[in-house]
C-alpha cells in the first residue's frame, strides 16, 4: 500500500481580503493560494503593506477572507460564527505580539496560569513552563517590572502551556533589542523542534537563518515561496 500523506496543517484557496468598497477598495490579500505541512518553521517577509500581517490574522481566524477557503488543523473557517472562531482560536491556533499583551494586573505566573488552565492545567504548570523559558526566578513579578524581552518570554510560555499545534508570530521580536531578541528566537527554535509549527511575520532578513521556509510578499501576493 503506498504510505499516507498527511494533509497540511494549513491550507488557502484564492483566498482574498479585502477593505472597503469601489474607489476606496484596498486588496489586502489578493488570491492567495498556500500550504503548510506541520512542523514547518515559515517566516513571512514584505514591507508595511504587504499583506503578511492579514494572511497572519486569517490563519489565526482573528479576521474573515472575503473569499476563497482557509483550512486549519483540519477546520474549515469559511462561515463560523464568533462562538465558533473563539473555541477555533481557543483550541488550534497560540499567539504571539510584538507588543506581548501580558494582563498588566496579574504576575508572570498568574498571566501563565490563565492560558494553562484552558488544557486543565494549575499554577504549579506554569511555574514548570516558566521555568522552561528561563524565568523561574520571576514568577511574582508583574508586567512592569519585567524588561522588554522577559515580558515576551512570558508572552512565549503562554504559546507554552496553551499546547497548540500552530504557533502564529507578528513581530515577536520587533520591540526588542538584539540579545533578547536572539533568546526568543532561540525558544521559538525549540518549539519547532518539538513539531510545534510555527509562521512568523517580520520585515527583518536576518530571522530567515531560524526558518525552513521563506515567504516573501508584495501587494497582497507572494512573490517567492523558498525552502532552506
Amino acid at each position: 500500500m503506498p504510505a499516507t500523506v498527511d494533509p497540511p496543517l494549513v491550507a488557502l484557496d484564492n483566498v482574498t481580503r479585502t477593505y472597503g468598497e469601489g474607489e476606496t477598495e484596498v486588496r489586502a490579500l489578493d488570491g492567495l493560494a498556500l500550504t503548510i505541512d506541520r512542523g514547518e518553521f515559515v517566516v513571512l517577509l514584505g514591507p508595511s503593506g504587504s499583506g503578511k500581517t492579514t494572511l497572519l490574522n486569517v490563519i489565526g481566524g482573528i479576521d474573515a477572507a472575503t473569499s476563497g477557503e482557509v483550512v486549519v488543523d483540519d477546520q474549515s473557517l469559511a462561515g463560523l460564527d464568533d462562538r465558533a472562531l473563539t473555541a477555533f482560536r481557543r483550541d488550534h491556533v497560540a499567539f504571539i505580539f510584538q507588543f506581548y499583551n501580558l494582563v498588566p494586573t496579574l504576575t508572570a505566573v498568574e498571566n501563565v496560569e490563565l492560558i494553562a488552565a484552558l488544557n486543565g492545567g494549575d499554577r504549579s504548570d506554569a511555574e514548570r513552563t516558566l521555568g522552561s523559558v528561563g524565568l523561574a526566578d520571576h514568577l511574582d513579578r508583574f508586567p512592569s517590572a519585567l524588561s522588554g524581552g522577559q515580558q515576551q518570554r512570558v508572552a512565549v510560555a503562554r504559546a507554552l502551556a496553551k499546547n497548540s499545534p500552530l504557533l502564529l508570530c507578528d513581530e515577536p521580536t520587533g520591540a526588542l533589542d538584539q540579545a533578547a531578541g536572539k533568546h526568543v528566537l532561540d525558544l521559538l527554535d525549540e518549539l519547532n523542534g518539538e513539531m510545534r509549527t510555527v509562521v512568523l511575520v517580520t520585515h527583518d532578513e536576518s530571522i530567515t537563518e531560524h526558518a525552513s521556509r521563506v515567504i516573501r510578499m508584495v501587494d497582497g501576493r507572494i512573490v517567492s515561496d523558498t525552502n532552506r
